[in-house]
């Protein structure tokens, strides 16, 4: 009787292993189809809704499947084993589905320079979806049924609120004439596909929650997991200059951080080309994308590599933020990525991996100096670069600054 109790939980305690996998890999592939769909330029909201629905639809499908095999005539073992393959069927069969359908859709027309208000009402749509569940309780308890429908709605609808207000202020930010600050710009450099990828965690400062009040109804002042983006642009607004950078030209909304300038497709290399030259300093973390060794060219060439700072994820929750990575789709990239996507031709010399909390960058000739490591906080990176740009600057300021062409 112990043994077949001991078989049981172990039994019990495989599948629960095996359905957190399954469903940890069952994200992560949704969330890189959902990315694949956004690279060929289908980023508005009717995208995500359509995959979403899709993706539910499928799953509660296979969980019907699951249900009809239950009713079956079969030994308990077998039942289960049925049962569960039923619903890994119906969640291979709807991934593979999305697979192809997002295979097959055509790329759509890259939209170039300034950014169009989109049309969608979004205010409207979050408050309607705000007053909807109380409509729906109030009309159930008048017609003298119960009101779990409506309470069951609450959730969900105020994450529908939530993010069509967000939505709403991002494209409120198309219309609003940019910030004057006197400072040099600090241009940062990515991949736009990276643009999502998370960096490290923090806590929101004051004034974050008080222009996103949105964050004020979802976090509690805990560290937070953030992008590389969201995780330095307060500081480097508060200490450096004004950050800046080229907007993906397949955005539908301007996301929350750093001003963009959405170039045409002709003029976008020159207008990086004129981001760095007036820039105070280029900024970026390790990450592969096709612009990148033409990036680090036009950096060196206008001799601005000695203002280029990459910055390495910091050590804490280091494993946390890759799993997290996976799940959202993201494939782990490391220093040695980056160093081969780079490559020799760009005329840097990466060396070996800085290790977690690292702030390299590059010397005359254009090897790497790491300025510091074990950074524990977005202040540790932005003391490490103020230093440096101090000694760049005092030394432009005797010799001359130095362009290689």
């Amino acid at each position: 009787m112990t043994i077949r109790v001991v078989l049981a939980l172990l039994g019990v305690a495989a599948l629960v292993a095996a359905t957190g996998v399954l469903t940890f890999f069952a994200i992560a592939t949704f969330n890189r189809l959902w990315r694949r769909a956004q690279g060929k330029g289908y980023t508005g909201p009717i995208t995500s809704i359509v995959l979403m629905t899709t993706g539910f639809t499928g799953l509660m499908g296979g969980i019907v499947l699951g249900v009809l095999v239950a009713l079956l005539e079969l030994g308990a073992a077998t039942k289960v084993v049925a049962v569960g393959l039923a619903v890994v069927f119906g969640g291979v069969a709807t991934l593979g589905g999305l697979a192809l359908a997002v295979r097959l859709l055509p790329a759509r027309p890259v939209r170039s320079g300034r950014r169009r208000r989109p049309r969608t009402p979004f205010r409207v749509l979050g408050n309607l979806a705000a007053a909807t569940p109380p409509l729906v309780m109030v009309t159930l308890a008048v017609t003298g049924f119960p009101t779990t429908v409506g309470i069951q709605l609450l959730l969900p609808m105020a994450t529908v609120s939530i993010l069509c207000h967000t939505a709403a202020r991002r494209a409120d930010r198309i219309d609003a004439l940019p910030p004057i600050d006197p400072r040099p710009a600090v241009v940062w450099i990515r991949g736009f596909g990276n643009e999502r990828r998370l960096f490290g965690f923090r806590r929101r400062d004051q004034e974050e929650m008080r222009d996103r009040p949105e964050l004020r109804k979802v976090f509690n002042r805990r560290p937070d997991p953030m992008s590389f983006e969201e995780y330095f642009a307060p500081a480097i607004a508060g200490d450096l200059g004004r950050g800046y950078g080229l907007g993906n030209p397949r955005d539908y909304l301007p996301p929350d951080g750093i001003d963009r300038h959405y170039a045409t497709d002709d003029s976008w290399r020159d207008q990086f080309a004129e981001l760095v030259a007036g820039s105070r300093c280029v900024i970026m973390t390790p990450g592969v994308w096709p612009e990148l060794r033409y990036e680090f060219r036009v950096i060196r060439n206008l001799g601005a590599h000695r203002r280029l700072f990459v910055f390495t994820p910091p050590a804490g929750k280091a494993r946390l933020i890759r799993r997290a990575n996976r799940l959202k789709g993201f494939r782990h990239e490391t220093w040695e990525d980056f160093r081969i996507a780079l490559g020799d031709e760009a005329g840097y010399l990466l060396g070996q991996d800085p290790g977690p909390g690292a702030v390299v960058t590059f010397e005359t000739d254009g090897s790497a100096v790491v300025l510091a490591r074990d950074a524990e906080g977005a202040a540790d990176y932005i003391t490490a670069v103020r230093r440096h740009l101090a000694d760049v600057e005092q030394h432009d300021r005797i010799d001359g600054p130095q362009r290689t062409d």
